[in-house]
Parts: C-alpha cells; structure tokens; sequence
C-alpha cells in the first residue's frame, strides 16, 4: 500500500498534500499547530480509522480524501462523517460504516486478517490493523492498544498470529461450559428422580415412556424444537429487514431513472429553484445527477448495494428452510403421543430413562472432551508458533532500541508495557519507533510505516539520525511529522540527509492549514466522486 495523495476540505476551505513519494517522508515545521497532525489523522480516517483529531477541529464539517496504490491498483477514499466511497476499478461503492467498508475490502480488494473474539471467529476492525503500522501523536498508551475500548491488547497479539499464518482460539472457555452443562444436568437427574413414584400410578404414561425411551430423549427434543423455531424466526426478521431495505433501494433506483421528484431513501431537491441542476441527498452526501453519465454512476453503486441484499436475502432463505427441514425431519421422528408425553414430562420420567440420558450425556462429554483436545492441539501449536513470532519481534524492538539510543536502559520483555509503568517523552518515542519496525521486520507486512510526532520527548539529533537511516532501510514508504526548534529549522536540519522527501508545512498559518487557496482542485476531487458540496 502507497500513499499517493492526501486531501482536506469543504466548499469554502480545503487542503490538498500531493508531495508525498514512496520513500521517506518527513513532513515538519518550526511549530506546532500547522496541520501535520490533522493532515495524517485525516489520512487515517478516510481510510475508516478512528478519529483522533487536535482539540478544536470539527471533522464533521469536512471531507477527507486518500489516493493510495494497493496490490498495483489505484483506489480513491472518500469520507463525510459516517459515509466513505471508494473508487475501484472504476466504479464507486458508498458505505454507511467503517464495518461495511472492511467487508468490501476483505471480499473484493484484498483479504483482511481474523481473529477470534468472544469466542467467535471474525475480520479484525480497520482501527486495530493500522495500529501494526499507524501510530498517532494523541491517545497513546504503551500498557495497551492506542484504541482501546471493544479491543485490547490480547485482541492486537492475536491480530499478529492471524497476519502471520496463525488464528489463536480461546477455547478453554467452551470447555468449562460444555462440562458445567453436563453437571447441571446430572444435578437436574438427580432431582427429579424424587418424581419416580408419579410414573407408578399412572400406567398409561409409564407405557409411553417404556416404549419410546430408546428413541427419543424428551428434554433434547424438546431444546432441539425450541431451537429450530428460535432460528426460523429470528432469521425471518433479519430477511424481512435486508427486503425492506431491497424494496426501499428499489424504489430508489426507479426514482433516479424517472427522475421523480420525491422518493423513500433520499430526496431529490432543486439546488436553486428554476435551475435544471438536480441534486439527490443521501445521509451525509449530495449527488449531481442532471448529467446521465453522473445518474448512472448513482444507479450503478445503488444497483451493487441491491444484488448485495440479494446475496444476504438468499443466504438468509438457505438458513430458513435448513432449519425448516430439520424442524420437519425431527416432528417426524416423534410419535403422536409426544405432546402429551411433553405435557406430563415430569411426571412420566424413568429412572431406567435418567440412566439412558446420563450415559448419552457421558458419551456427549467424552466427544466434547475428543472435540476439544484437538482444538487445543491445533491450538497449542499455533500459540508456540506465535511465542515464537512474539519472541522475534521482541529481539528486533530491543536490537532497534539499542540502535538509536546505545545508553539506554530499558530491556523490552513485551510488545505492551505494565500499567504502573508506562512510558512517556523520549521512552515512549523509542519503544513505539522499535516496536513499529520491529513488527514490520517479522510479518513483512505491505503497509507504509506512519507515525506522527515520531521524534517528541525531546530525542536527540543524534538519535534522529539513526531513526531516519532505520527508515531508510525498510525499503518501503515511511510517512513521519516533526516539529523543529527554532535553532534546528534556522540550520536547515533535513537538508544534509540524502534519500529523503522534506516537506516543510512552516508556512501554513497557525491553526488555519485549511484556506480557500486550493479549492478549484478540491471541487475537482469531489466533483470526480459525482457529489456536490
């Protein structure tokens, strides 16, 4: 992935950085507040990161923009609040959510690493990727993941194992489930054979019993039914919500091709009443679609989200009507008396039946056992050769660690620090700079190396310039902001040091990085994603 070109803006100010090449670049100034951090955290966020903007600025008043090359093909981000697009393959796809982005990208752009969270395997968020590669001036916290909240540092390790090959499990919790299942019921055995005597005066149902305990476990069923229709119906609201949203979509197509003037999902307005320029508004965004070529490319992106529902809708018919079968295969299998052999269950247990069921339930354990062993033998590999990726990346943090500061004392012994030690100025600078490279060094991963601020804490030039050639021999785009001192920007720091990209920000006025200056090109920018501001 290479960053190509960065913008910023609205329709009264914007900025556009267009100097950035794919080797090392450092962007500086000879202060703070000239836009570096809000140039780099406005990349990140196009890209469905985070926000993590300086005190101040209101992102929801602007649009963010990224042009990178990925995999030797050209995309375009664009983002208004919650709204990104993407321009792919020449043609443009909305979403309403940085999920519903990663699973564009995931599916159609490039495979994207899993994890395994709460006990369910699923696409790691964009947000904990870039923290492999990204690291942001605010919110920094060496015990754990900058973002933190949903993730934490165990969900950013096992991101590392699944970029390197390796899909880490926590799987002792379902065992102590499946086996605190078993003694529950076992408990539930041993009680209501209390109820024994009931069966005694009552023959009928005793013969019911006696003759069907071979062939059905009523408690098993009775889940087994329960769980079927729980399934049918929740999956039905779910298909019954992706066919409102077809329908609505529909309808929306069907507007947009007669140009009516009022429809569901969005409305279609007059930008000056009496003009031929109509507008169609959606959420966070507005579309020029006087011009057909611009309409078609409207209805193509709206078209791509109604096959998607399709997809969904089918998926969810499939889901339906497997559990319609088994529902079906299993009333099959009872005998008519079972309703009423239901309605009398705690009369008309057995104990010869609770002696059936607990050697049933001994046989589900020892395949639950079987089922588990294996996975944590699978598991068990994958977690030494994660150990041994951890160990790796480890080394390298304290051979780059040794490398730009040969006094220092710290010995790294973890990817994250403790919480009553976390690290700050200088130390923060270099264990963020030595865990970034190292982690590139061991996945070899396809990213840029971004960080912002990356020489704070007062780092000596002496230990900038070892930093700088660290960069230099990744071999790959580096993208990092500093501020200078007086005395440092006077002397022309940068100018002495070969193979780099300088690009000096001190220019831009305090706090305004943003002005009328470049918004031609930036209209030209949005005006490319058929949206009007």
């Amino acid at each position: 992935m290479i960053i190509k070109r960065i913008a910023i803006g609205n329709k009264t100010e914007s900025f556009i950085e267009n100097r950035i090449n794919n080797g090392v670049n450092v962007i500086f100034s000879d202060d703070n507040n000239k836009g570096k951090t809000i140039v780099i955290q406005g990349m990140m966020y196009a890209l469905g990161n985070e926000p993590a903007f300086p005190m101040g600025f209101l992102p929801n008043n602007y649009y963010f923009y990224v042009e990178l090359e990925l995999n030797n093909k050209a995309l375009e981000f664009l983002r208004h609040k919650s709204t990104i697009f993407i321009k792919y393959n020449e043609n443009l796809y909305e979403f309403n959510s940085a999920t519903e982005l990663k699973y564009f990208i995931d599916k159609n752009i490039s495979p994207l690493p899993r994890i395994v969270k709460d006990g369910h395997e699923k696409i790691a968020d964009l947000s904990l990727i870039y923290e492999t590669f990204f690291v942001g001036q605010d919110k920094r916290n060496t015990s754990n993941i900058i973002n933190s909240g949903y993730y934490n540092k165990k969900d950013f390790e096992n991101l590392l194992a699944s970029m390197s090959g390796n899909l880490i499990s926590d799987i002792s919790l379902e065992q102590k489930n499946k086996k605190n299942k078993v003694l529950e019921i076992k408990s539930e055995i041993f009680n209501t054979k209390k109820l024994l005597q009931l069966t005694k005066d009552n023959n009928n149902l005793s013969k019911w019993v006696n003759k069907y305990e071979d062939q059905v476990d009523i408690k098993e069923i009775q889940n087994a039914i329960k769980g079927f229709n729980k399934e049918i119906s929740e999956n039905k609201r779910k298909r019954k919500n992706e066919i409102n949203r077809k329908y609505k979509l529909e309808n929306l197509l069907s507007e947009l091709i007669s140009l009516n003037k009022e429809i569901n999902v969005g409305k279609i307005i007059c930008k000056k009443c009496g003009c031929d320029q109509i507008l169609y508004t959606n959420n966070d965004v507005t579309f020029d679609i006087s011009n057909i070529m611009v309409r078609n490319k409207i209805i193509q992106s709206i078209q791509y989200q109604i096959n998607q529902k399709e997809e969904l809708i089918d998926e969810y018919t499939q889901i339906i009507n497997k559990a319609q079968d088994n529902l079906k295969q299993t009333l099959t299998e009872i005998p008519e008396e079972f309703q009423t052999i239901l309605l009398y269950k705690d009369e008309i247990l057995s104990e010869k039946e609770y002696d059936t069921r607990l050697s049933l339930l001994n046989k589900e354990l020892e395949e639950m056992q079987n089922s588990v062993k294996t996975n944590e033998e699978q598991n068990k590999q994958s977690k030494e050769e994660y150990k041994n990726l951890k160990n790796n990346i480890i080394e390298k943090m304290n051979y780059y660690y040794k490398y730009i500061d040969k006094q220092g004392k710290h010995i790294f012994s973890d990817l994250f620090t403790t919480k009553n030690l976390i690290y700050s100025g200088s130390d923060e600078q270099e264990y963020y700079f030595s865990r970034t490279l190292a982690i590139n060094d061991c996945l070899k991963h396809d990213f840029p190396i971004i960080i912002d601020y990356y020489r704070g804490g007062e780092i000596s030039t002496n230990r900038e310039n070892l930093m700088i050639e660290c960069f230099k021999n990744l071999n790959k785009q580096v993208i990092i902001t500093s501020t200078l001192k007086k005395e440092e920007y006077s002397a022309d720091k940068y100018s002495d040091i070969e193979n780099i990209n300088v690009i000096d920000y001190s220019p831009n006025k305090d706090s305004q990085i943003l002005t009328p200056f470049q918004n031609n090109c930036f209209k030209k920018i949005i005006d490319n994603f058929n949206i009007v501001i």
